[in-house]
Parts: structure tokens; sequence; C-alpha cells
């Protein structure tokens, strides 16, 4: 297995010249407040214990409720790390479940962006939080992907009933 030696050079000089790992320590802590006020907040949803981090990818934790978990959807709270904002997704809980959804919302007026391939997104839906970690409070960003879950899930709802 080979490496690129000046990437661990780079990755050296960040971490000894920049406050990069407390940054993103900071990050990490807003994500898991969020993912604790959430759970406080909206009771009638069971949320994963843990935030997964993804190699400074995206990060997230998800949850579902009874009546999500009987169609065989989840909803994810991910924090993506290169434009520092927070999306709310709709997945299944396998591909199989993303293709049959993904096929009731193909060429529909959906008011959420869909995914482009059920096969390779990990979403079916999904909804950008305007409200951002530079520029608002934690409880304002709560609150907007509190009605974002709202939302995607009433939206989940009309189109199976």
């Amino acid at each position: 297995m080979s490496f690129e030696q000046s990437l661990f050079q780079e990755y050296k000089h960040i971490i000894e010249t920049t406050s990069i790992q407390k940054c993103y320590q900071q990050v990490m802590k807003l994500i898991k407040y969020i993912a604790s006020e959430l759970e406080k907040e909206m009771p009638e949803y069971t949320f994963m214990g843990r935030v997964v981090e993804n190699q400074m990818d995206f990060s997230y934790f998800q949850a579902t409720r009874e009546s999500l978990k009987e169609t065989g959807l989840k909803v994810q709270i991910v924090f993506i790390h290169s434009t520092c904002e927070f999306e709310v997704w709709m997945s299944g809980y396998n591909r199989k479940i993303q293709c049959r959804y993904y096929k009731m919302l193909y060429n529909s007026a959906c008011p959420f962006e869909v995914c482009s391939d059920p096969e390779k997104n990990d979403f079916i839906l999904k909804a950008t939080v305007e409200k951002g970690i530079t520029t608002d409070t934690p409880e304002a960003i709560i609150a907007e992907i509190k009605g974002k879950i709202i939302e995607l899930e009433a939206y989940i709802q009309k189109l199976t009933a």
C-alpha cells in the first residue's frame, strides 16, 4: 500500500500551526449537543446513541419513530464539513427500500431534493438547513432541524397515504 508522504507533512504542519484540532472538537461538541437537545424535544423519536464521524467528509446521527420504522425509513441529521452546513435526510434502511421510494418520487413535484441515484446516495430526500454554525445560535439551528424533520415526515406520510 502506498501513501502520499506530502499529505502527512501537510497534516502535521496544519496541526502544529493552526487551531484546526480545537475547531473540529468544537464542531463535534455542537453536533452532539444538537443530537441531545433534539432527543429531549422529540421524545416520540428514538435517536441513535452516537454521532458517526466520517473522515471529515460528513458527520451524522439518526433517528426514527414507529411510523417511520414500519415503512423502513429513518431520519439522518448530517453535518457536511466542506460547507459547514446541516442537512436533514430521509433515508431507507437499505437500498431496496430507497429504490421503492425513489420510484414514487421520480418526476414528481417534490419540495425537497430527491436523490439522483438510490443505489449510490445515502438519502431519498434531502432538506438543507439554512441556519449555520458561523452565524446562528445552536437553538436556532435545532429549531430549524426539528422543523425539517417534521416537514419531511409529513411529506412521506402524504406520499404513502
